[in-house]
């Protein structure tokens, strides 16, 4: 399924949009990553809708210190 995916950092408005193909869509509290180096963006909002390019939905995601996100799940929150 494609998606469009609008990123930003942390506490900035710095919106970068990528068009994505995953094998099911995301869910909203869900972690993405557009590649095995990329950076990792929490899933804030999803909308089920029809854009150009053939997406079927929009997600709109920020950016997290993916070091942390790993550090809490497997150690518990500090």
């Amino acid at each position: 399924m494609k998606a469009l995916v609008r990123m930003r950092s942390q506490g900035k408005y710095d919106w970068k949009n990528e068009v994505c193909d995953f094998a099911r869509l995301p869910n909203v509290g869900e972690y993405i990553t557009l590649g095995a180096d990329a950076p990792w963006y929490l899933v804030h909002l999803v909308v089920h809708t029809p854009y150009p390019h053939g997406t079927e939905a929009e997600l709109y995601t920020v950016q997290v210190d993916a070091s942390a996100i790993k550090h809490q799940a497997l150690h518990g929150k500090t």
